[in-house]
């Protein structure tokens, strides 16, 4: 039996499968914008840096610039969680890139013991990076200082990374 009553109810129910696709697809893009990582830029006066973090599994030039040690059995395999840092340097005030720096990290853990290390400088092409691995286990809230010395001055620039994923 077909009606104006039964033409209504369609018409409602429609509108509510409509709205609840679109509750949906907004939840998944929230859900998505909040995995992604935030802008890996950070700027004051003086220097603008740009930062990435990769699993060192998916960057092979990363594996042949930092080599790990061999093990005992005298394969050479990166450490889990072992995760490669790249930062690019540039001159805020003119934009040029800066080659001549020292770049250390700090990485603080959710939990364990904080360890640093000098970025070695990386040749990209024709770009100059600075890089190193770091052990970076799975879990939110690791803390990453990134010192840059240029001459006497030091810029200090704080990164928290999550690391939502198990591996490559």
């Amino acid at each position: 039996m077909s009606g104006p009553g039964n033409a209504t109810a369609y018409t409602r129910r429609l509108g509510w499968a409509v709205v609840g696709t679109a509750g949906v697809v907004l939840a998944a893009f929230v859900a998505i914008a909040h995995a992604a990582p935030t802008d890996q830029r950070q700027q004051n006066e003086r220097i603008t840096l740009y930062y990435g973090v990769v699993p060192a599994a998916l960057s092979q030039a990363a594996l042949a610039a930092h080599p790990p040690a061999p093990d005992v059995h005298g394969t050479v395999r990166p450490a889990a969680g072992t995760h490669h840092l790249v930062v690019a340097l540039f001159d805020t005030p003119t934009g040029q890139r800066i080659t001549q720096a020292t770049v250390t990290v700090r990485h603080t853990p959710p939990q364990g013991a904080a360890m640093s290390k000098v970025l070695e400088p990386m040749p990209l092409g024709d770009a100059l990076s600075f890089g190193t691995t770091l052990v970076i286990a799975e879990g939110r809230n690791h803390r990453l200082r990134i010192e840059v010395r240029r001459g006497e001055t030091v810029d200090r620039f704080d990164v928290v990374y999550d690391n939502l994923h198990g591996g490559p």
